[in-house]
């Protein structure tokens, strides 16, 4: 195995760990709380966080996604490194300065939001902390093992003050506050650690440079948390407080395991930038299909195995009243493959040609078929409503997506793939199958999570599935090396 090819794989497990605690968090928190704060309570928290996440985005400017991009394709520039770095913090200074005091002007003046003003305050303290999100550079450096390490040490201290501080149904502000500090701490370590990587400097900087690429992403990712945010901010004023909270925990079990979809492809994405840049075409589609592949891998068991096990689990972790969550999740589970496949083969793709523009028609059509879906769907279906206007949208976007992007790559060796991801998911299917005659709670669980495993991953091997063969090879090596 290349060195490349080992550091991608480390690279990949760190990034996992990273990806998935920022969104484990809230769930594995909401675990608690749902049995220490009422539905209605969490909804509120969930309502004014909702809020405070467009101001986030706005302050963003599109950074995380175009510094991770440009920072990668100058890693073996030290000087230019500096320089972009340096740009681009500027830049999110002086946007964080104007969307924070906007947030602030519109939650002292709108009623809705100072009856309730602390929690508003506490909320918007994610805002602020953009004043030290760099994560783009490490992304772009390839060093997620730092921010991993770091990421799961905050999040650990946030749970346990998260036990010691939320104790009755009217803790409802020192939830929020725990949430927000979770992700305080790894920001804060972020900005201290940068001359690891480069010299901040305010000489000759040239920020005019970056802001047509900066204005699409902000246009992008806007459009893009119009459909994500939307569904809660619509809810907040068409449906109930207990629709959002039942909406919010299902929706965030997918959201954990979409990021585990993925994880696989992301670290692929300064590699794929870089490829592209230098020409490397044949590389650049190898590892666009290697992407592929590993998403139907990894989201076509996921899948299955919510539709037999969602019940037990959502209720077994929140209580009774959240069956509807585990619904939620079901309808939730098809975009395991949808929004990873529109991810890779679109708006990374797009990003990696420099077509910031045609990613904005995409999530832009998106945005529009999410807000019209919320508007009809809403007040019929209420939290059932949100998410089937939110599945169409996902859906859309990733036709809109391939079709601008597919001229620039080529998929590979597709067709026997496919005949074997379908036999092994069929095996795993007919496994789950038999075990619903078996008795019990958890134990049943454990022996469904067991049996898929097993028979989904020896049957890729026996169907000699090359990225299966692959990983087998590198664990075997890697235990080989132990003795």
């Amino acid at each position: 195995m290349s060195s490349k090819e080992k550091s991608l794989s480390k690279g990949g497990a760190f990034y996992l760990i990273y990806q998935v605690l920022n969104l484990a968090f809230p769930a594995v928190t909401g675990i608690y709380v749902t049995h220490v704060l009422v539905p209605e309570k969490i909804g509120m928290v969930g309502a004014a966080q909702n809020v405070a996440n467009y101001f986030v985005i706005f302050s963003f400017l599109g950074i995380p996604t175009y510094g991770m991009r440009e920072i990668a394709k100058y890693k073996d520039d030290d000087k230019e490194r500096s320089k972009i770095y340096s740009e681009l913090y500027v830049i999110n200074t002086i946007s964080t300065i104007v969307f924070l005091s906007l947030y602030l002007a519109l939650i002292i003046l709108v009623p809705t939001y100072r009856n309730e003003l602390s929690l508003y305050l506490i909320t918007g303290i994610s805002i602020a902390l953009n004043f030290f999100n760099v994560s783009w550079l490490y992304e772009g450096m390839e060093d997620f093992q730092f921010i991993s390490i770091r990421n799961l040490i905050f999040k650990v201290v946030s749970f346990c003050l998260l036990i010691l501080l939320v104790r009755s149904k009217d803790d409802y502000l020192l939830y929020a506050l725990v949430t927000v500090l979770g992700t305080a701490g790894n920001y804060v370590m972020n900005i201290i650690c940068v001359k690891k990587y480069v010299t901040f400097s305010l000489k000759s900087l040239n920020l005019k440079r970056h802001i047509k690429s900066v204005m699409y992403l902000v246009a992008v990712n806007l459009a893009i948390e119009i459909y994500s945010l939307m569904d809660i901010t619509m809810m907040n004023f068409m449906s109930t407080k207990e629709s959002i909270a039942f909406y919010k925990f299902g929706h965030s079990v997918e959201l954990i395991l979409l990021q585990v979809v993925n994880t696989f492809t992301i670290v692929l994405i300064p590699r794929i930038s870089y490829s592209y840049k230098e020409k490397l075409y044949s590389e650049f589609n190898r590892l666009l299909t290697k992407g592929f592949k590993m998403i139907l891998l990894c989201a076509v068991p996921m899948i299955i195995g919510i539709l037999f096990t969602a019940d037990f689990l959502m209720v077994k972790l929140y209580g009774n009243e959240y069956i509807v969550s585990a619904r939620i999740l079901k309808i939730f589970a098809i975009l395991l493959i949808v929004s990873p496949v529109g991810y890779l083969l679109g708006s990374r793709v797009l990003l990696a040609t420099e077509n910031e523009d045609k990613m904005l028609i995409s999530v832009g059509t998106g945005a529009i078929i999410n807000l019209v879906g919320n508007a009809i769907l809403i007040p019929k279906l209420h939290e059932y409503g949100a998410t089937i206007a939110s599945l169409l949208s996902e859906f859309i976007v990733m036709i809109v997506y391939i079709s601008h992007g597919r001229k620039y790559f080529r998929l590979e060796k597709m067709k026997m793939f496919a005949i074997k991801l379908i036999g092994a998911a069929s095996v795993m299917t007919v496994s789950l199958f038999l075990c619903e005659f078996i008795s019990g709670g958890w134990s049943k669980l454990i022996t469904q999570i067991i049996v898929a495993v097993t028979t989904y991953s020896i049957s890729l091997l026996l169907f000699k599935e090359e990225i299966t063969i692959e990983y087998k090879n590198k664990i075997i090596n890697k235990l080989k090396a132990l003795r």
